[in-house]
């Protein structure tokens, strides 16, 4: 079973989106003192989990469209710029720091996803 490129997308968009609600939504809810337990949410092994699948993503959707069929580099731009404010979040010089540039980041990497949905969507509706 193969599945096609544009399914990819949306499944890596998704993704993406899930980490951004996560990274901004993670400190407000632990703020609340009745749901401190739930700090394992705040655990760097899911952070890290959800940037390798990130990662991964490119490497199975972005990239292989990119050079295979559509050779547009917006997506793969945004993604990189997504990745690049991920990284520079990692640095943790505040919790606003980390936090608006994870969620910005990861919000790219969904763009990112989005365009080449839409441009592999393009390709296929002009070939019928």
């Amino acid at each position: 079973m193969k599945i096609k490129n544009g399914n990819i997308d949306i499944i890596a968009l998704t993704s993406s989106l899930i980490c951004a609600i996560h990274c901004a939504a993670i400190p407000i809810v632990l703020s609340f003192s009745s749901l401190s337990s739930l700090h394992f949410l705040e655990n760097p092994y899911i952070e890290w989990f959800f940037i390798c699948l990130g990662v991964i993503f490119v490497f199975i959707s972005l990239w292989p469209s990119y050079k295979k069929i559509h050779h547009k580099l917006k997506p793969l731009l945004f993604a990189s710029l997504g990745f690049i404010l991920i990284a520079i979040g990692r640095f943790e010089f505040t919790e606003l720091w980390e936090i608006s540039n994870t969620v910005l980041g990861a919000s790219l990497v969904s763009v990112a996803h989005y365009f080449n949905w839409r441009i592999l969507k393009t390709k296929r509706d002009h070939q019928h």
